[in-house]
């Protein structure tokens, strides 16, 4: 690196530095809630988490706090199992949180939403560049929506024509990016991924979302069956905050101007998606986690009739 660009690295991260100090005490001073963005990794991916959490740090609404929350079981010698790249963003308003139970992806929601009841916790992956209007995109569709989970990547739920549910990898793969008028239509029908920037209001998610023993038993590896499952137990709706989703996850040549995120490099051989999504994996989750006793009196109706929304279909053409 040369001098100049050594420079203007230093200068570029002193002024962010100074803008989120800045940012958090006036929050303070006008009581507004916390951000709180939320996400997790482990061994094969800590190498770049440094990049989507810079990423999050140059947003132009910011988050309070960043917390990445790690299992001791992954890295036993904690900060000496990290790396460098990562050790050099951690500050005040970015911290390790170090966890006992490898609860997988459910890592960046479980504690957060207990610990951070009181603010808005949005949830990152970490193998994502984000653009620097997510976290704004969000929070501008919860102040329309206080009671809805706002996220930057929504499915929509389709159905065959006897009236089940379709499997999973027959569902419309980033609804909103073909019909932008789902954008702000909060729906029981839309289904969020959550890693790509999801919105939780205080205190919404109910008590049964923090049922380890559950979790373990039905969803350890699709936290965002789990958290669907979890919606619809609380009637929550989802709502679309933004038709610029992932364009990279759809046919080569669809909605190629909307492309703005990117994967960090070097991510995606271990993707959990490989096999949830694509070898059904999510569907015998979603099967497992509904015929559970406790999930199936918690729902307290039959799951396919509460997330129907045929009124989408009218906005769909179907």
């Amino acid at each position: 690196m040369s001098m100049k660009t050594s420079v203007a690295t230093w200068v570029w991260k002193s002024k962010n530095r100074l803008r989120r100090v800045v940012t958090h005490a006036s929050r303070r001073v006008t009581r507004r809630p916390r951000i709180i963005a939320s996400l997790t990794s482990y061994p094969p991916r800590i190498g770049g988490v440094h990049v989507a959490i810079q990423s999050l740090l140059a947003q132009r609404v910011l988050p309070d706090r960043i917390v990445l929350w790690l299992c001791e079981q992954d890295f036993p010698n904690r900060e000496r199992d990290l790396p460098q790249s990562l050790l050099d963003v951690l500050a005040h308003d970015v911290v390790i949180r170090w966890v006992p139970e490898n609860l997988k992806p459910h890592k960046k929601y479980f504690w957060a939403l207990q610990e951070y009841h009181d603010d808005i916790v949005i949830l990152f992956d970490d193998d994502l560049v984000y653009p620097n209007t997510c976290i704004a995109d969000l929070m501008a569709m919860h102040e329309r929506f206080p009671k809805a989970i706002a996220a930057t990547r929504t499915h929509l739920m389709m159905f065959d024509e006897d009236g089940s549910l379709k499997p999973y990898d027959q569902w419309m793969y980033e609804a909103p990016a073909h019909h932008p008028q789902l954008v702000g239509k909060p729906s029981m029908r839309l289904f969020a991924t959550t890693g790509f920037g999801t919105l939780f209001p205080p205190r919404i998610m109910p008590q049964a979302t923090f049922d380890e023993e559950t979790i373990r038993r039905c969803a350890l590896n699709a936290d965002d069956i789990w958290l669907k499952v979890m919606e619809v137990v609380a009637r929550i709706p989802v709502v679309s905050a933004t038709t610029n989703q992932l364009i990279d996850m759809m046919p080569v040549g669809e909605a190629m101007a909307q492309r703005r995120f990117t994967y960090v490099p070097d991510t995606q051989d271990v993707a959990l998606c490989h096999d949830n999504a694509e070898s059904g994996g999510n569907d015998v989750i979603l099967a497992d986690t509904l015929a559970d006793s406790k999930v199936r009196k918690l729902l307290d109706g039959d799951f396919t009739q509460l997330v129907r929304d045929d009124e989408l279909d009218g906005i769909i053409g179907a």
